[in-house]
């Protein structure tokens, strides 16, 4: 009963500085983007000595190219810079209110907090002891509910660059018919017309940004290899060729250039289809079928065991326990490569 009416005030610590970041949240918004706004300028009026990418910040700055590549098209809302800042005291706001509440509501416990064998002994209290390196446990559940936005980051970032892949097709679709404009303005439109759920609209806007303030071409052929990372095929690589070759040349062969590519991009798809369509059984099988195997080998265990002695042998000991983060570890590598197998990206491989 005393654990339970600890969780709950520790949820209510965590709910009042969630209150806290509530009220405080407009003002650091307005903080973010005038804090981007400035870093953005200072660089970008160096951008010529450091030879930096279109957007400004530097590539030594921390880990803010890898976020703001997961970030360019995983966010819809995406604006260079600012997201990313945003991001990050998101995510360090969230570690912070986490540490906090766990520093408070363990501060309130009657005395020294210890671990052990979860399913032995668990959590006990010694009150002879006074609270030392109370810090600790509130720090790991800070760093866990850290990464938590950088895991849902990744888990987005991977569901719509396979989306991306196929979306583009979408987007040459309709740049093929705006060939007779200029290389930002098709751009332009083609985010237009494009349906609401396309994933590549706010990398397009950009990309025609970029196409129609450029001050070298180092600078665009930056902005274009971008693109053609986010969405990760070679076609995307075609792509963005065709409009670098279109932008310096002309664009006199740019509509049936997209037109070959959208015949590339339908066959591709119609292979990829078949070929889920005939390996649909064996993914299933494999997601699902190494559950079902465990499943009965559990229950065929318990039966030749007893319940007792099966229990025993597996949680409160140390090979049992070994060999249960085998078997759960193998489980998710097995549903994550079954799950990127059943949902391929629209590429030549």
């Amino acid at each position: 009963m005393n654990g339970v009416f600890y969780l709950l005030r520790f949820a209510l610590h965590l709910l009042i500085v969630w209150g806290i970041c509530l009220l405080v949240k407009p003002l650091m918004e307005q903080g973010v983007r005038h804090f981007a706004a400035q870093v953005n300028g200072h660089f970008i009026r160096r951008k010529k000595v450091l030879r930096l990418k279109a957007g400004g910040i530097p590539r030594y700055v921390p880990f803010y190219s890898h976020f703001d590549n997961l970030l360019y098209i995983a966010r819809r809302n995406y604006e260079p810079g600012t997201t990313v800042l945003r991001f990050m005291v998101q995510s360090g706001l969230l570690a912070a209110a986490v540490f906090l509440s766990g520093l408070l509501t363990l501060r309130e416990l009657p005395g020294h907090l210890a671990f052990h064998n979860p399913f032995l002994e668990g959590v006990s209290f010694d009150s002879g002891r006074p609270l030392r390196d109370g810090w600790r446990l509130p720090l790991f559940l800070a760093v866990l509910a850290g990464m938590l936005p950088y895991l849902r980051l990744r888990y987005a970032y991977a569901h719509k660059k396979v989306k991306g892949s196929y979306h583009l097709l979408d987007a040459v679709k309709i740049a093929a018919k705006f060939t007779h404009l200029p290389v930002d303005s098709l751009l332009g439109r083609t985010a237009d017309y494009l349906d609401e759920d396309n994933v590549l609209i706010t990398p397009l806007k950009i990309l025609s940004a970029s196409f129609a303030n450029y001050s070298s071409e180092h600078e665009l052929a930056a902005e274009t290899q971008r693109f053609a990372k986010a969405v990760g095929t070679t076609f995307a690589v075609e792509f963005v060729s065709d409009l670098l070759y279109c932008e310096k040349e002309g664009g006199s062969y740019l509509k049936n250039s997209l037109m070959m590519l959208n015949r590339s991009m339908e066959q591709q798809r119609e292979t990829i289809l078949a070929v889920k369509a005939n390996s649909r059984d064996a993914i299933s099988l494999g997601l699902y079928g190494n559950l079902v195997v465990l499943f009965f080998s559990i229950g065929t265990f318990i039966y030749m065991l007893k319940p007792g002695v099966y229990f025993r042998l597996q949680f409160e000991t140390r090979a049992g326990l070994a060999f249960l983060m085998v078997i759960v570890s193998g489980l998710f590598l097995s549903f994550v490569i079954g799950s990127v197998l059943a949902k391929p990206k629209l590429d030549y491989h």
